[in-house]
């Protein structure tokens, strides 16, 4: 089997990697398949907010327990566990859509389920690879990840419109709940001896208290965590929301949709190349990694043409690709494996909390300043942050060694 899909001969991770592909396939069908049936049920954007709350808030809320959660239990079992829970939050969904007795309150109860499942099942996804793999085979295993989640976030949503379209709405969750229930059976083919915790707390509220007293003493953790905050929320304001509505007067919808969906492409082209690239200054490719993301937002703010948003969306995938790689190879060689999740909760939590207030800030921003002067300012913000990052030495002196990682004390 060939270096970029060698990860694939070792029997634990390629189960897992199968799991993860159908659940993210099915995962990627659901948000086109939610709105539309809470739009039958309530044909209004406030109802339809209150239910994508209703999952993001306790996500955010909980996200650092889950982390600790998934330090504390096998790892593999835990997600397991979770998917089984969503499977069954999703089915009663599903079945609450297609018979036709879904309210607003249903979906918002179990999105609240939906949401609290992920704040662990995140943090416990990202600390499977270190423990499946052996360190040389995990670059192209994290590519491989990326390639695969890319490749369904095109075919899913658009297989999504066309079950919902067809058949409703309902029958697209009915294959989400599928999927996770998939997942989880997949993952009972995962055998791994269990982890060394003797180092856990007597309570999980005490592995959280060490958990974020490890990543303040590592130095590098926070601070990084703290510009993934400003940059998602540069992100999720400057091209979630206000892309569409300038893609509206300009581009249509239809070229929205189209150049976006270059973002998918540049992440899955770029891995080829990162297979091939050795990382040693993980933290320096980061920062330029978000600078490139938010190229969009310089085309948004400056010359809306089809090509050339495409052309910036291709660009911000193939960042997001190497941030991702950068940031995994980071952790995984740093932070000792009973730790993993505990830090790579933190960097989910501020990237998770940031998406709200890049929402919530662009309106009144335009209100005062216009919306080229909001994209382009978003713009120059992202590259002072970037510029002021790469002047502290805690971040660019980090280097990638291929060392194992440090035991936990």
């Amino acid at each position: 089997m060939s270096g970029r899909l060698s990860p694939l001969a070792t029997a634990n991770f390629r189960w897992f990697f199968i799991g993860q592909v159908i659940n993210r396939l099915g995962g990627s069908m659901a948000g086109v398949a939610l709105a539309f049936a809470v739009l039958e049920i309530d044909d209004s954007a406030s109802a339809l907010g209150w239910v994508v709350a209703a999952s993001s808030i306790p996500m955010v809320v909980f996200m650092l327990l889950g982390g600790a959660i998934a330090d504390r239990l096998p790892r593999a079992v835990v997600l397991r566990g979770c998917n089984y829970v969503q499977g069954v939050a999703q089915s009663i969904t599903a079945l609450l859509v297609v018979t036709g007795r879904a309210e607003i309150w249903h979906l918002i109860v179990l999105q609240a389920v939906a949401g609290v499942v992920f704040a662990v099942s995140y943090p416990a996804f990202l600390g499977m690879v270190p423990i499946l793999l052996p360190a040389e085979e995990r670059q192209s295993a994290f590519l491989l990840i990326g390639q695969a989640t890319s490749a369904v976030s095109i075919v899913g949503p658009a297989l999504s419109g066309v079950l919902v379209a067809t058949a409703g709405p309902g029958w697209a969750l009915a294959i989400d709940a599928s999927s996770y229930l998939i997942a989880a059976s997949l993952l009972v083919l995962v055998r791994l001896p269990p982890g060394d915790r003797s180092t856990a707390k007597a309570s999980v509220l005490g592995d959280f208290a060490a958990g974020w007293a490890f990543a303040r003493k590592l130095g590098w953790v926070i601070p990084g965590a703290s510009c993934a905050l400003v940059f998602n929320a540069l992100v999720s304001g400057g091209v979630n929301v206000l892309g569409p509505v300038i893609a509206n007067d300009t581009i249509g919808s239809q070229g929205w949709g189209l150049a976006t969906s270059a973002q998918a492409v540049g992440i899955f082209v770029a891995a080829f190349f990162l297979a091939k690239a050795r990382l040693t200054r993980p933290m320096k490719a980061i920062m330029i990694a978000f600078v490139l993301w938010c190229v969009p937002l310089l085309v948004l703010g400056t010359r809306v043409e089809i090509w050339l948003l495409a052309l910036a969306f291709f660009i911000a995938g193939a960042a997001l690709s190497l941030l991702d790689l950068s940031w995994n190879l980071l952790v995984q060689e740093k932070v000792p494996e009973a730790m993993l999740s505990r830090i790579m909760a933190i960097d989910g939590f501020f990237s998770f909390v940031a998406t709200p207030v890049g929402q919530i800030a662009v309106g009144p921003l335009v209100g005062a300043f216009g919306a080229t002067g909001v994209e382009i300012g978003f713009f120059v913000v992202a590259v002072l942050v970037a510029c002021f990052a790469l002047t502290r030495r805690v971040l660019t002196d980090l280097r990638l060694t291929g060392a194992p990682p440090p035991e936990l004390a």
